[in-house]
């Protein structure tokens, strides 16, 4: 399993995901991502143009995730308490393609943007997810996060859980 930086030639690809996780979450009855609400080519683009969108690829790519660097307005306001009160890294737009889902790809791609964080000399990572994505939830835990509290984005449905890995 290969984990890169994404190109631009890969944007059709992240597309055809996000469309089926976009379907996925309806299907669960979760609000997250609907409505014109998730992710986009246009937030896409920005994504892969800031060298902040990665995959994970065997022979296609299977997983993406966006790693942002600096303070998101979003965690300024949280209901609960962040740990420490250095630089951090947010971990937004995660995805795992329909073929290869529950395979556990989740939770790699997140052990590869915490690694990737630490590269860059942060070791402070945050994620949210909405209270009905399960199994983003597992992947986040799984991974050895820990709940923190909860944010709320300027959106409808907008509460989210809100979790930080620390070293």
């Amino acid at each position: 399993m290969r984990f890169r930086l994404a190109t631009i030639e890969d944007l059709p690809s992240l597309m055809s995901i996000i469309n089926d996780a976009i379907q996925v979450l309806h299907e669960q009855g979760s609000p997250q991502w609907q409505n014109g609400y998730g992710p986009n080519e246009e937030k896409l683009r920005k994504d892969i143009d800031a060298k902040t969108m990665y995959v994970l690829e065997e022979s296609t790519i299977l997983a993406l995730g966006a790693l942002i660097p600096g303070i998101d307005p979003v965690y300024t306001a949280i209901e609960g308490t962040w740990e420490g009160g250095s630089s951090y890294m947010s971990i937004h737009r995660i995805a795992v393609a329909k073929q290869a889902s529950g395979k556990g790809l989740a939770k790699t791609l997140l052990q590869h943007l915490v690694m990737e964080s630490q590269k860059q000399g942060i070791s402070d990572v945050r994620i949210d997810t909405h209270a009905l994505n399960k199994g983003m939830q597992k992947a986040i835990l799984d991974t050895g996060f820990h709940y923190r509290g909860v944010v709320y984005f300027p959106i409808p449905d907008g509460k989210r859980y809100a979790y930080q890995k620390m070293g």
